[in-house]
Order: C-alpha cells, then structure tokens, then sequence
C-alpha cells in the first residue's frame, strides 16, 4: 500500500544484514530467517497478541471457568476447521473491553513483531460495531496507535477491516469514520468476514467511496468461498491486492486474469492449510 516507503525499508534492511550479519543475535546463533528483515502484510492486530497478554486480559476480567492454567489456554487453539478458528478469534475478543486493552494489544504485537525483526508492516483491525459497543472506533484507533508507537523499531500502518458480517450500512458508516483517521496511521481498508453470505458485490459502492477518501483498498476473498469470490473482489472492488485468494487456483482463467493484472496476493498457507 505505501509503495515506496516498503521498498525504501526492504532495502535499508537488507543493506544493514548486508554489512552487519550479525545485527540482533542473541547468545545462540539464529537461523538465517530470523536475521533477515521482514514485511508483513496480512497480520489481524487483536488476533496475533501474545498468549502471555491474552493470559492477562482474561485474569483482569475475572477469568474463564474453562482456562484455569497456561496449558488449558493453550489448548484452545487447537481447531479442526476454519469455523472454529473464528469461533476463537470471537471468544478472544471478549476479554478486549476497554481502550486501554487495545493499547495493551498494540504494544505487545509490536513487540513480539519486532523480534521476529519484521521492519514494517500493515495490520488488520475490526473496530466494535458502533452500534452495539460502548467503545467508539476512532478512539479504540487511537488506543491502538498509542500502544504501537511504544516500540519505535518498527513502523506499523492500520487497515481497518470493516467486517462484511455486519452489513453494507455498517461498512459506509464505519469507512467514514476510519477516513478521518489518517493522522493515526489508517492507509486503506479491507473486509473479512463470512463470503458466502456477504459477497463482494454487496460492497461495490464502499469501495468505490474509499478510493475517494484516498484510501488503498484490499479485501478477504477465496478464503471461505470459491474463485466466484476472487473474481468479485477484483470486478465489484476493483481491490488493490487480496487476502487469501487460496481458492483461485481452482479456475485457470482467474489465476492468468491475477497475473495479467499483477494484483497481489497475501497468501496466508500455514493457516489455510494447517489452521491448529
């Protein structure tokens, strides 16, 4: 999304690996993956804190009568299909219920990406359905943020994922608050959700405002469904890049049309294929 500033860090760090190899080692010797610097760009922000932290959310909250130790939290995310894998994010965003959560979350993801030496990154978050939650988008934007800039080593954009499970109103309403949120560091927007239900197309026009506040546009499709999915996402939402996409590659024309176009692809095969 932020071409040039992805390049310009891809290669300042490879530059720094280049003339210091041993930048960042630790007593043990680390394998060449860990050393080299990295961009992540298909990353759900409350999904992908620490468990140490999630640990900590759930004991501020009065605990799980289900979790009473490490290994009992551990054992959650085991999950046979990708319904169970959502079914858990869902039941992880229990224990996310005050501003200061999001801050809690945003430090301890930046740190935890920071020693994976990930440089830069544009992570997803699901703002609350402002119709239901007591807590407003723009200022858990900002709770966020604040968390994230406490780790100055590595820089991290926001996308806004505007959650296609909630209907088209929500998504319009939502794009626009998360439009005015640029000083906080939001380059564009994405949906995820169910697609079966709620297909791309439902969302023509949100996209097509989006690009009208300047926003970058990618979206979630062949994930949950088949390259129909693909090719609305790249036909009603003429999208930037797409999520996933896994699905594609069961229609030859669909993968020449990516490739043709060059539209990007963030590939995600370790939880596609290996979701537990």
């Amino acid at each position: 999304m932020h071409r040039r500033t992805f390049i310009d860090l891809l290669a300042a760090g490879v530059a720094a690996y280049a003339v210091h190899p041993s930048l960042g080692l630790t007593a043990q010797p680390a394998a060449w993956h860990d050393r080299l610097p990295k961009v992540e760009l298909h990353l759900h922000l409350e999904g992908a804190h620490p468990r140490a932290t999630l640990w900590e959310l759930i004991t501020k909250y009065g605990g799980d009568p289900a979790i009473k130790s490490r290994g009992d939290l551990d054992r959650v995310f085991v999950y046979s299909d990708f319904g169970g894998f959502l079914r858990t994010f869902v039941w992880m965003m229990r224990y996310v219920r005050e501003y200061d959560d999001y801050t809690l979350i945003g430090q301890a993801v930046a740190r935890d990406l920071a020693r994976q030496n990930i440089r830069y990154v544009e992570g997803f978050f699901s703002p609350p359905d402002y119709r239901r939650a007591k807590l407003d988008p723009q200022r858990v934007t900002e709770a966020l943020r604040k968390g994230l800039n406490r780790v100055t080593s590595i820089q991290v954009a926001l996308v806004p994922d505007l959650v296609r499970d909630r209907g088209v109103e929500h998504a319009g309403n939502l794009l626009e608050r998360m439009g005015e949120m640029k000083n906080q560091g939001v380059i564009g927007i994405g949906i995820g959700g169910f697609e079966p239900t709620f297909p791309p197309e439902l969302f023509e026009a949100t996209y097509e405002r989006a690009r009208v506040l300047g926003l970058r546009t990618t979206a979630h499709a062949g994930e949950a469904a088949g390259p129909a999915s693909v090719w609305g996402a790249v036909r009603a939402l003429r999208v930037d890049r797409i999520g996933h996409a896994t699905r594609a590659i069961e229609d030859p024309d669909l993968v020449k049309h990516l490739a043709a176009r060059r539209i990007p692809l963030e590939l995600c095969p370790s939880l596609m294929f290996a979701p537990a």
